[in-house]
């Protein structure tokens, strides 16, 4: 199998924490992979090297380049990483482009290049004699009639079956499905059952519950501040049973968020995703609810049952200790980056 290159170029360095883990990868197998992102490397290294590889295109074939939010905005032999949400977040201006690749997907639209940055080096366990459960991230519920309307007609259909939110006959039932509000409705939607689950899960776990985020103030008494150093955050995921009720844009499993949770050894207790693939909920390879009901009792067994959160554990490492997953995304990196190519190049058919 031939070599192939790949050449993370985006400007600006907070964005690796995104790719966690995926950007420190060196080789699978005939892949390699090198890390040109960010101050100063980008300027002196990465953007002079895709620079030149449109020059001697032939010479530098086997060459590809990842770049990020359009810093830069990638043509040729590259792909444009959109982390901020669905394709609607493009700006207009890019959205022609076909070598756009993005990491989240809901029931407006099926995304063409969807990819999934699967964890790579995930920490092992160290057991604790008492887990506690954790959540990191905010709350923003803004004032809306409409969606306080929608939540207090089905905040029982919702919190008994979380993923009908996600299907398309809930919005249609409300004439929503072509309203140029939708994602901000189901995001706020989103955000009012996010509350509503921590706001349930500190009656009954309280002292067992551990909520990082400043906004969480207004509702909780014993939250802790914003966090954003990674080394802290990742040591309070560390050992303990880290919620995720999923992206506020989307239904995909494999996201920033998660994959930082497995990453640095904390047990996964996702939200079932409707965007899953095979096998990924069947084994517990990550452990999932679909209700509060479901939640709640998982909780319970997993804080009292020390045998069963190894045995979770164990399961969701196993799955995601390989490279196999990334080498698939980076073949479908590569392919995606070709597709201006292909255009580009039908200009000059005759």
């Amino acid at each position: 199998m031939k070599n192939k290159f790949f050449f993370f170029i985006f400007k600006y360095n907070y964005r690796k924490k995104s790719f966690n883990n995926f950007i420190k990868i060196r080789k699978i197998k005939n892949y390699r992979m090198y890390d040109f992102s960010g101050f100063p490397k980008y300027y002196i290294f990465g953007y002079p090297l895709y620079f030149l590889t449109k020059l001697f295109k032939t010479l530098f074939k086997n060459f590809t380049f990842i770049s990020c939010d359009s810093y830069p905005q990638l043509k040729l032999n590259g792909v444009n990483i959109w982390f901020g949400g669905p394709s609607i977040k493009v700006p207009e201006k890019y959205k022609s482009y076909k070598n756009n690749c993005f990491v989240i997907e809901n029931f407006v639209r099926k995304e063409e290049n969807l990819l999934n940055f699967f964890p790579a080096y995930p920490s092992n366990l160290n057991i604790k004699s008492k887990p506690k459960i954790v959540f990191i991230g905010d709350t923003n519920t803004l004032a809306d009639k409409l969606i306080d309307n929608i939540w207090n007609n089905e905040k029982e259909n919702i919190m008994d079956r979380f993923s009908i939110i996600d299907e398309r006959t809930f919005w249609h039932k409300y004439n929503l499905l072509s309203n140029s509000r939708l994602h901000y409705y189901y995001i706020q939607l989103k955000e009012r059952l996010r509350l509503n689950l921590i706001l349930n899960l500190n009656e009954i776990f309280n002292k067992d519950l551990i909520v990082v985020g400043n906004k969480w103030n207004n509702y909780l008494s014993n939250c802790l501040s914003d966090e954003y150093d990674i080394s802290k955050i990742k040591k309070i995921y560390h050992g303990n049973l880290c919620l995720d009720f999923g992206s506020k844009w989307g239904n995909n499993p494999i996201y920033p968020r998660s994959v930082e949770i497995i990453e640095s050894g904390g047990l996964l207790i996702q939200a079932k995703q409707l965007n899953f693939f095979k096998n990924l909920y069947a084994n517990n390879s990550i452990s999932n609810f679909s209700n509060l009901n479901e939640l709640i009792d998982l909780l319970k067994k997993l804080l009292n049952k020390e045998n069963l959160f190894y045995e979770r554990f164990k399961k969701q490492y196993d799955y995601f200790n390989n490279f196999e997953n990334n080498y698939f995304t980076f073949t479908k990196i590569f392919e995606i980056s070709r597709q201006n190519n292909i255009n580009e190049n039908s200009k000059y058919r005759t």
